[in-house]
């Protein structure tokens, strides 16, 4: 039983009660050397190893040795934190070392001027619609209109796409193009402006399109009935207006083979009766060869002409601009 425990367990050093490992010849502390039958040694060994003068401990047995090692074994040690020679504990923070680099970039990133906020073009103000009072200054770069994209955001109209239309300042002018939308971009004419056939244009919240020069219906042959209505006349050009409804839908229409065609509130060709985004007489029609003059006479109301999808429309300040149901005006930054 004693030989088994002293081949497994450590040795405890007489001299020095230092635990040393099991079977060793000598003690790694004082350098006592241990006899063949247990830990013990001679005193004079002892006192030649230490230095002290010779004290013969009391004898003991190897197998009580070997209890007492297995105590002194089992008593808790602070834990030692091991630690690389040099370096700093982990918890210091330590600031990186300064070089003749670090002192040149903090020297440069001082002169260096703030960088100053790209210079505005022009400015649109909102000024019919949700959004009525916003303005919006229009960067050399250019700016972007849409309902979720842009930096020109109207999230709350329904009538607006999600990108709607770009914005670019160039040669002292701001230029509008759509960008393929359902609902289209409209810019106010001034004055007056030709329009070609199937030309989409606003009056207030109406929605109209030019029919353009219509050919009258082929008479019926004999045999299939026939249409009444009203007689046309005999060599005079005609040509309509028609009203253009939520989702394409056809509204009201009105055909005039007279040389002008009025559209207003009341006492026009085609009337608006109690809406207050329409005048009393808003606009003209008048055929022309190719096409049709529109004449604005809503007295700063306006009338706005669709511009095609993809191309660009050349703006001033004081032409306005409509994109859903918001009505912008062009003004200098």
């Amino acid at each position: 039983m004693a030989g088994t425990l002293l081949s497994t367990l450590g040795i405890v050093c007489p001299a020095c009660d230092r635990l040393n490992p099991a079977r060793s010849p000598q003690c790694t502390g004082c350098g006592a050397a241990f006899g063949t039958s247990g830990p013990s040694a001679s005193p004079e060994a002892t006192a030649a190893a230490t230095g002290h003068p010779s004290r013969s401990p009391p004898a003991q047995s190897p197998l009580l040795q070997s209890v007492l090692a297995t105590q002194a074994q089992a008593k808790p040690q602070p834990p030692v934190l091991a630690r690389h020679p040099g370096r700093p504990p982990p918890t210091a923070i330590q600031p990186p070392p300064v070089t003749e680099e670090t002192k040149t970039a903090e020297a440069v990133k001082k002169k260096r001027p703030p960088r100053a906020r790209e210079a505005a073009a022009f400015a649109l103000v909102v000024i019919a619609g949700s959004a009525k009072g916003e303005r919006y200054s229009i960067p050399i770069s250019g700016s972007w209109v849409g309902r979720s994209r842009g930096n020109i955001l109207f999230p709350e109209d329904i009538f607006v796409s999600g990108h709607h239309a770009a914005l670019t300042a160039r040669e002292g002018r701001l230029e509008v193009r759509d960008e393929g939308t359902a609902s289209g971009v409209f810019v106010s004419i001034e004055g007056q402006e030709m329009i070609s056939h199937g030309t989409l244009f606003s009056v207030g919240r109406r929605l109209l399109r030019y029919l353009g020069h219509l050919q009258p219906a082929v008479a019926a042959t004999s045999g299939e009935p026939r249409v009444y209505g009203a007689p046309l006349p005999r060599g005079q050009l005609l040509y309509g207006v028609e009203e253009v409804l939520v989702g394409g839908r056809t509204g009201r229409a009105v055909i005039s083979g007279e040389p002008l065609l009025s559209i207003g509130q009341m006492n026009c060709d085609l009337c608006f009766p109690q809406d207050d985004t329409v005048a009393v007489r808003h606009c003209e029609v008048a055929p022309a060869s190719g096409g049709a003059l529109l004449r604005d006479l809503s007295a700063g109301m306006g009338t706005f002409v669709r511009i095609s999808p993809g191309s660009d429309r050349s703006l001033k300040v004081g032409d306005r601009l409509r994109v859903g149901q918001q009505i912008l005006a062009v003004e200098a930054a």
